[in-house]
C-alpha cells in the first residue's frame, strides 16, 4: 500500500539535498521522530536508525538508492514486512521544485503496517512537508552566507 504527499516550493536542489542528507536534523521537520542517525555517508548501502516518539522505539533503515537528479529511497525492515520511503523531486519551472515523499508498505503484513503506521502518518504529512520546506529554506540562507 502506498501513501504519497507532495508540495511545490521555490527552493534549490542544492538546499534540498542539504536538508535531506542532514539525517540528525530529520526530527526538525519529521515531528514523529525524536532522533535519527546515519552510520556513514549519505549513500546507497549506508545504514541508519531513527527513534519514534511513539514508544521511543529505534528503527533501523538502509539507504537503497541515491540519485542526485531525482531523490533517494530507504527501506525500514519490519517483522513480516517493510516500509520503503521514496523522497523525490522534479523541476517544474524556473526555481520551482515538486517535492514528493512516498511511504510504501510491502510484505505479508504490509497491509497491517499501512493501517497502523501509514494512515496516521499520512494525515500529518502535509504539515511535515511544510516544515521540511522551512528547513530547506534555512539551508538556502546558509548557502548564501557561506
Amino acid at each position: 500500500m502506498k501513501f504519497s504527499n507532495g508540495i511545490v516550493a521555490n527552493v534549490s536542489e542544492e538546499a534540498l539535498w542539504l536538508a535531506w542528507s542532514d539525517v540528525p536534523s530529520w526530527p526538525r521537520w519529521d515531528t514523529e521522530l525524536i532522533e535519527a542517525a546515519l552510520e556513514g555517508p549519505f549513500a546507497a548501502g549506508t545504514a541508519g536508525k531513527m527513534r519514534s516518539k511513539k514508544g521511543g522505539v529505534w528503527s533501523a533503515f538502509r539507504i537503497v538508492e541515491v540519485r542526485r537528479d531525482k531523490g533517494y529511497s530507504c527501506i525500514v525492515p519490519m517483522p513480516g514486512g517493510e516500509l520503503r520511503f521514496d523522497r523525490t523531486f522534479e523541476r517544474i519551472g524556473p526555481g520551482m521544485l515538486r517535492i514528493t515523499h512516498d511511504l510504501i508498505f510491502g510484505g505479508a503484513l504490509g497491509w497491517l503496517y499501512a493501517w497502523l503506521v501509514g494512515r496516521p502518518t499520512n494525515r500529518i504529512y502535509p504539515e511535515l512537508l511544510r516544515l521540511f520546506v522551512e528547513v530547506v529554506r534555512e539551508k538556502e540562507q546558509e548557502l548564501r552566507t557561506d
